[in-house]
């Protein structure tokens, strides 16, 4: 039997608590953070930073906004780490909920927050029958290689076309479609009902498809 060496066990022990750090859940480093652990808040950071960041920038769009809004966000999850609570929902969603609103906060600043003015009166139910004139973004937004292929003819254009939507219908379809989030949790983090989110979706993809249309897709 080989006998190990002192670096090889030294080398063999790093690695093994680096992967138990690793595999530290989001519940047990938020309570850390609670506990002002910094080496578990730069865990939170570096796990969740990326998806927050581009939800971020799809509100913002100035990368100097985003890096503000970022470290608010920051601040307010160290600051407030102690008050999440797992049984009212996920902590990814708790964290998109602080981003969200110090985005929004950036906004009114800035005078560049722009309102939903959208009315409908339809139940919800009704903007899932509706397909007229959302085959387009339809096609954009499921999971398929057409995605693909029309993502890279879009390029730019989809771009355009979602910076021509209200902010918070903006938002809604960036969280819907770019996280994957359920109605549910997407009315969590924007702290409205989960048929205001439905409604916001349903005009966002409408509009979306008319901008695309403009432009010949």
């Amino acid at each position: 039997k080989r006998f190990q060496r002192p670096g090889e066990l030294l080398r063999m022990a790093l690695s093994s608590i680096a992967e138990t750090a690793a595999a530290r859940t989001g519940l047990e480093l938020i309570r850390a953070t609670a506990r002002k652990d910094r080496q578990a808040f730069k865990e939170l950071y570096d796990r969740h930073a990326p998806r927050v960041g581009r939800y971020l920038y799809t509100l913002l769009k100035q990368p100097d906004l985003v890096d503000e809004a970022m470290n608010d966000t920051l601040l307010a999850a160290w600051q407030n780490a102690d008050r999440f609570d797992p049984a009212v929902g996920q902590l990814s969603t708790w964290l998109f909920g602080i981003a969200h609103h110090e985005g929004l906060k950036i906004l009114r600043r800035v005078g560049r927050f722009r309102a939903d003015q959208s009315l409908d009166t339809r139940s919800p139910a009704a903007f899932d029958e509706d397909q007229e004139g959302e085959q387009n973004f339809q096609a954009v937004a499921l999971n398929s290689p057409e995605q693909t292929v029309l993502g890279w003819e879009l390029g730019g254009v989809l771009q355009w076309a979602l910076e021509q939507l209200p902010t918070e219908q903006r938002g809604v379809i960036e969280l819907a479609f770019g996280e994957e989030l359920s109605y549910s949790e997407i009315a969590a983090i924007v702290g409205c009902p989960t048929n205001t989110v439905k409604t916001r979706v349903f005009h966002a993809r409408k509009k979306l498809a008319q901008f695309l249309a403009q432009r010949g897709f």
